[in-house]
Order: structure tokens, then C-alpha cells, then sequence
């Protein structure tokens, strides 16, 4: 079965994630900010990670730059942020990820499809 970290710090927003995501064939785990989702990349091989960028303790572009090697990590990240651009955006796409997401513009069934599209194109 696949397995889908959401690392998100909105508890609503994670919830929901949490819900809609578990509905369908995956394993969902949940993080509340960036540090708490290393420690659990660290431990378990993801196929694909929803991150969020704008996080307390540490965010979304810290824990990418604390990756050892982006390029050989076994999950594959979508950011889903309400960040459309800006400096974090660009240093995202300068780390490699190439999927960004406006969550405020993703609708549970569209989420459902995104993953299953990540998933699909792994």
C-alpha cells in the first residue's frame, strides 16, 4: 500500500487531508511542521510527501535544504502551499520539486487526483 506524509500545520487543514487521503487505498501519516516530518523521512520511505511551506519550528524550505540528497530520496514532494510565488517558491523549484499546489484553490476531489497522478507518474 502507498504511503503519503501530509506536513501540514493548519490542525483543520490536516485533518481534512488526513481524511480525504485515508478514504482512498493509502497509508496517510501526518506532521505538524518540518522537523517532526525529517524525523519521520528519516525513518520511512514515503511515495509522496504534501508539504506545506509556511510552518513554525521549521518550514517547508528548511527541511528540503535538510534532505541529505534530494535527488536519491525515495518520495516524491508536491508543495501545497497558498503561496503561488515568491522567494520560497523559487528556491523550491531550485531544489528540484517542480509540483506546486495552491491549496485554497484544491478541492477534495482534485486532491484525490493529484495524488493519484503523483502516484501514477512515479
Amino acid at each position: 500500500m502507498r504511503k503519503i506524509l501530509i506536513v501540514e500545520d493548519d490542525p483543520i487543514l490536516r485533518d481534512s487531508y488526513h481524511l480525504i487521503l485515508s478514504s482512498q487505498p493509502y497509508v496517510c501519516h501526518v506532521a505538524e511542521n518540518g522537523k517532526v516530518a525529517l524525523d519521520m523521512i528519516k525513518k520511512t520511505n514515503y511515495d509522496l510527501v504534501l508539504l506545506d511551506i509556511m510552518m513554525p519550528v521549521m518550514n517547508g524550505v528548511e527541511l528540503l535544504e535538510n534532505l541529505d540528497n534530494l535527488d536519491e530520496m525515495k518520495s516524491k514532494i508536491v508543495i501545497m502551499s497558498n503561496l503561488s510565488s515568491g522567494k520560497e517558491i523559487e528556491r523550491t523549484q531550485e531544489l528540484g520539486i517542480q509540483q506546486n499546489v495552491v491549496k485554497s484553490d484544491t478541492s477534495p476531489s482534485q486532491l484525490i487526483s493529484l495524488v493519484r497522478l503523483q502516484l501514477i507518474s512515479r
